[in-house]
């Protein structure tokens, strides 16, 4: 299924959770990400989360992928599209050592 990142085809406050797993990396225009991720927080219902799952640009990426770690993001700018899409890190944590997910709110949720 194409999803468009600037305008998702549901309604405000639809939606209890979102999963985006392995894929926000691929939208490689970071303007275009904190859109879409402004789309996903207009989907959610309040109280709603948003799980994000993702490889980092980190060390244990850089090990096991070499220079492929550069398609991945750095932690720092997912900080940045979360925060500009207002969207709140309510947890975050590691399920291998390459792959992290964040647990996101709207803030105020």
């Amino acid at each position: 299924m194409y999803v468009n990142t600037d305008r998702l085809t549901l309604d405000n406050n639809s939606v209890d959770n979102v999963f985006v797993i392995f894929a926000a990396h691929e939208i490689r225009n970071e303007d275009e990400r904190k859109v879409f991720f402004g789309e996903v927080k207009r989907i959610l219902k309040p109280g709603g989360n948003v799980i994000v799952v993702e490889h980092l640009r980190d060390i244990p990426n850089f090990l096991a992928y070499n220079f492929g770690f550069f398609h991945f993001l750095p932690k720092s700018s997912w900080y940045r599209v979360f925060k500009d899409a207002n969207l709140n890190i309510f947890n975050q944590f590691k399920i291998t050592p390459f792959i992290t997910v964040f647990v996101l709110e709207k803030y105020g949720a």
